[in-house]
């Protein structure tokens, strides 16, 4: 069955999600960097965690239609690769000889050959993630913490080669199949790892969870964009009954955050049209802001929260866009290179 076309893909508003929920991360982890109590009616550590949802889940939805456009898996790898791999060398770079250079208690020699700092370039491998340099921001409230966000950088990429893996099985011939493999992990999820009823939250779990919920959307998208409103309707009350009556708060966030966040990701204006043309900053935000938060706070302790945070989030903004425009968007250019469809709609499978 073939899928509608999305419209122009620089008209829709993932990209302002992606980065509200890089600042949304900025604004979470200030609170720790800073050693602020934050106020008791605010949750924050649960805002940085729906930012990362938020990214999950576009993700699941954008890269299974990448899939199912092109469903060549040396490809697939490649794209993955080029999307993940230039802001990651960009974030370790600015680590090891910006921020960590500057602001390490170590003779230089001694930081560059420290074991902890040859460690952080496997970063680079993006299959596990080293966020700590050896005497970085000795008087800060995060001793010696560099990039905390890297860590959900290599779960990023096991979803990614968990789809590549289903992909080349041949499950995405048959939507039937593809649907029955995403319910399946959610189901997973809810009865063995789901903290409303373990009590414990399980984040490698809980994340992979929002990616397959955007799969399974993806998997109908042309019904989704037709009905995503009726859906919305019909679960929000269910949500909130979850959430409010029986104290579920993670299945209901679960329940409704995916496509709530799809929903909004798909609708159009011009507003978003120039957003997109000043590119997509919000991977850079992401990996950067901690270390830029870290140095702000080491050279600005006694500053307001409010004040060193705003400060942050400027820096992290022109961080992010030099690293799109410098490294990041370049290297997506290539591409090319590997061939196949452009910008076509892909074809869900029927049956």
């Amino acid at each position: 069955m073939g899928a509608p076309p999305l419209g122009k893909r620089d008209d829709n508003a993932f990209n302002a999600l992606r980065i509200s929920a890089a600042f949304a991360v900025i604004f979470s982890h200030h609170f720790h960097i800073t050693g602020t109590k934050p106020p008791a009616w605010l949750h924050s550590d649960m805002v940085g965690g729906v930012a990362v949802m938020t990214f999950f889940t576009i993700s699941g939805y954008l890269v299974t239609l990448s899939w199912l456009s092109d469903p060549r898996v040396i490809a697939f790898a490649g794209k993955r690769l080029l999307r993940l791999w230039p802001g990651m060398l960009v974030a370790v770079l600015a680590d090891i000889f910006l921020f960590g250079a500057v602001f390490t208690t170590l003779p230089l020699r001694e930081f560059w050959t420290h074991p902890a700092t040859l460690e952080h370039w496997l970063n680079l491998l993006l299959v596990e993630a080293y966020v700590n340099l050896p005497g970085v921001f000795p008087v800060n409230p995060l001793v010696g913490l560099m990039n905390g966000p890297l860590w959900t950088i290599p779960m990023e990429l096991m979803c990614y080669a968990a789809l590549a893996a289903l992909g080349v099985l041949g499950v995405f011939r048959w939507r039937a199949l593809a649907c029955m493999a995403a319910l399946g992990y959610l189901a997973f999820f809810l009865a063995m790892r789901n903290a409303d009823l373990t009590g414990t939250m399980y984040h490698w779990f809980e994340y992979p969870a929002y990616f397959a919920y955007g799969s399974l959307i993806a998997l109908f998208r042309d019904a989704f964009l037709k009905y995503g409103r009726g859906v919305l309707l019909v679960l929000t009350p269910i949500a909130a009954a979850l959430f409010f009556g029986a104290k579920l708060e993670h299945s209901a966030g679960l329940l409704l955050l995916p496509p709530l966040l799809i929903y909004l990701g798909t609708r159009t204006a011009p507003v978003f049209t120039r957003l997109h043309g000043a590119g997509d900053p919000s991977y850079g935000i992401y990996i950067l802001g901690c270390p830029i938060q870290q140095v702000v706070q080491a050279s600005c302790p006694q500053w307001p929260f409010l004040g060193s945070l705003l400060l942050a989030v400027v820096l992290a903004a022109a961080a992010g866009y030099a690293s799109w425009h410098v490294v990041e968007s370049p290297m997506l250019r290539l591409k090319r290179l590997l061939g196949g469809p452009q910008r076509s709609a892909p074809t869900v499978p029927s049956q």
